[in-house]
């Protein structure tokens, strides 16, 4: 295993061959199983035309993440991770040719028997896939020096959220157009296998021998996400950020969900085209990610959360009228050069479409790229782990829910009104945001006013432009207050 010296940026980290096969092996399996997702979307669609069955089939994958974190945790603990990261891709390889059998039923069983299959197939995989993250974050600081954890983590971090691009948006899409979808389901299958040869070729690892009993391991591991509740509950800015890491995450869900039914049911394309309309929210997704690793900390980050929010309350107000008005003239999607033939008012409306795409990947890569960095920032490291587990578990506890509950309501009054309605929750989530954070700039201006005068500083009531200067600041400050009682306890 090598490990490099200098402790600054990513080179050190990818200097590490061990480091480099795994990171390989996360892009590798977090691409096929955010591919297999949009494969089986595009196929629940293909078969149903209903949303609500999305819901279903999205619902298959997301629960076993709230039902198995600590059977997850437990196992990870008492064996090797290098095996649980093998067997974790090994028995994926096995369930995604199950899916062959599946489909070899059609046209000798009812359709709503088929559908019920792959609903638990797609949960065993779910299931099975449970164990290959915490597996993968456990196994980083084994080989990387603890000086290359942040930068290690942020790259795996940065990794999990462009796999559901690469996914979601570009391979699926591609995949299921150009070579269909049992071929893909081939070529997902190919891509765990690949991630599986390389997690082989990782040092192994000897796990401490478990003192305790499997019931004593849950008591464990459900007390350790107790006391990260705890301390979100305590925190109303972490509350704040994870409302915000909660809203993205089901967004995510919900577009997900009813892609293919846009493209199919608004923009009158094939399912699988629903990668024309969305590609430009990738690309958003993408140019925010460069934007503000370069300039992110030339902008207040209560500001950046707020003109996130808001254009994308503006974003999916405007897809959903426009959505409408596609519906209401019969106008489709145009994929070939017959689009300068078209009137301009048709013609607006289909550039219009892929402007709010693209503004709305920007928007909501924006809030959710500052709001874990807050996360991170505002959280002890001895908390970390614990507090991201529970923003796990809310972002599918809170996310299935709403998602299934806007599936029934585009079968029933239609995508454009659910669309009109999300901007509604957004701009909710604005409005509560704003007046938080600035009840949050209050009480972190005054708390620096206490611990000044705790000091022995004779601190007076600040003039208006020092205090809009510390709300402005209140997030760095807010931190600072809210480590202390960390390190008190620590020493």
């Amino acid at each position: 295993m090598e490990i490099a010296n200098s402790k600054q940026g990513l080179m050190p980290v990818m200097a590490n061959s061990a480091f480099r096969k795994l990171w390989a092996a996360q892009w590798l399996a977090q691409s096929a199983q955010n591919t297999v997702h949009f494969v089986l979307i595009v196929l629940i669609e293909r078969m149903t035309g209903s949303s609500i069955h999305q819901g279903l089939i999205i619902f298959s994958f997301t629960l076993p993440a709230i039902i198995f974190a600590p059977i997850s945790g437990v196992i990870i603990d008492r064996w090797p991770k290098k095996y649980v990261l093998m067997a974790s891709n090994g028995f994926r390889v096995i369930a995604i040719f199950s899916y062959f059998l599946v489909l070899g039923m059609q046209g000798r069983v009812s359709t709503g028997w088929l559908l019920l299959a792959l609903y638990l197939l797609t949960f065993s995989m779910a299931t099975i896939g449970q164990f290959f993250n915490p597996a993968e974050a456990a196994t980083i600081p084994i080989l990387v020096e603890r000086d290359h954890l942040i930068a290690a983590n942020s790259l795996f971090n940065l990794t999990l959220a462009l796999s559901q691009v690469v996914g979601l948006i570009i391979l699926g899409p591609l995949a299921v157009k150009l070579i269909g979808t049992e071929a893909a389901f081939t070529l997902v299958g190919v891509m765990y296998l690949l991630a599986t040869v390389l997690v082989s070729q990782l040092p192994k690892d000897t796990p401490a021998r478990a003192s305790q009993a499997a019931r004593s391991a849950w008591h464990h591991a459900w007390a350790e996400l107790k006391e990260g509740a705890v301390f979100v509950g305590r925190r109303p800015a972490i509350m704040l950020t994870m409302t915000h890491l909660t809203l993205i995450a089901s967004l995510v869900m919900v577009m997900a969900m009813l892609a293919p039914g846009i493209a199919n049911r608004v923009l009158r394309l094939a399912p699988e085209d629903a990668m024309v309309v969305f590609a430009p929210a990738g690309l958003g997704m993408l140019l925010a990610a460069l934007v503000l690793g370069r300039m992110g900390n030339r902008t207040p980050r209560q500001r950046t959360i707020r003109f996130g929010l808001a254009a994308m309350a503006l974003g999916f107000a405007a897809f959903g009228l426009f959505s409408w008005r596609m519906v209401a003239t019969g106008q489709g999607f145009v994929l070939d050069s017959s689009v300068v033939t078209l009137p301009p008012a048709s013609a607006a409306l289909i550039l219009s479409i892929v402007l709010i795409s693209l503004l709305l990947g920007l928007s909501m890569s924006s809030v959710n790229i500052v709001s874990q960095t807050t996360l991170q920032d505002s959280t002890p490291e001895r908390l970390r782990g614990r507090v991201f587990a529970v923003q796990f578990m809310l972002n599918n506890l809170i996310g299935i829910p709403p998602m299934l509950a806007i599936a029934g309501l585009a079968d029933l009054i239609g995508i454009a009104a659910v669309l009109l309605g999300v901007s509604l929750v957004v701009a909710g989530v604005l409005v509560v945001t704003i007046v938080m954070q600035r009840r949050i700039g209050q009480d972190a201006a005054s708390g620096l006013a206490a611990v000044n005068a705790t000091a022995g500083e004779i601190v007076a009531a600040p003039p208006p432009a020092v205090k809009a200067e510390a709300e402005a600041a209140s997030e760095p400050a807010r931190t600072k207050l809210e480590t202390l009682p960390a390190v008190e306890s620590s020493g």
